[in-house]
């Protein structure tokens, strides 16, 4: 799925908890932009957008993103109905900075987390049941991000 096909994204940073990272949504041609300034002033430290997409009609094993990175770490964050308090399925992947990069993901790559936290229990991952698609930036990485967001393919 093309992500410029996706009308709404919703971003929410750390603002919500009193930080003061700020985060915004560029639609281009063939790309979606998401960019800002991660501030860890006053406990903060991250910077997220998602969106809705049409779950995958047929069975499959992978989650395939592409993107145009900026050198710094983020996270892929899927969600399913199922999760009903803010959870969400997570991977992290590295981008190389001007380059466009394709990432491969299988379902055991993700882990079940609520606010930054590991969940042991919980529902497994079925691709087949992904609503939402996000990414967020934190860990410390102060500063200036840019990613370009191309696609995302569940195959």
């Amino acid at each position: 799925m093309n992500l410029t096909q996706s009308s709404h994204f919703v971003i929410n940073n750390d603002t919500v908890m009193g930080g003061f990272s700020s985060s915004r949504i560029d639609h281009k041609k063939d790309h979606v932009i998401f960019s800002g300034v991660v501030s860890l002033e006053n406990n903060g430290g991250f910077a997220s957008v998602q969106c809705d997409i049409p779950s995958p009609t047929k069975v499959v094993n992978q989650c395939i993103i592409k993107v145009n990175g900026d050198g710094k770490r983020y996270q892929l964050r899927l969600k399913t109905a199922q999760l009903k308090y803010g959870e969400a399925y997570v991977a992290e992947f590295s981008t190389l900075a001007g380059q466009v990069t394709e990432h491969i993901f299988i379902a055991s790559d993700f882990q079940l987390s609520f606010r930054g936290r590991d969940i042991n229990t919980g529902p497994e991952l079925q691709f087949s049941d992904v609503e939402k698609v996000g990414w967020l930036i934190a860990n410390k990485q102060q500063g200036n991000f840019n990613i370009s967001l191309y696609s995302i393919e569940f195959a």
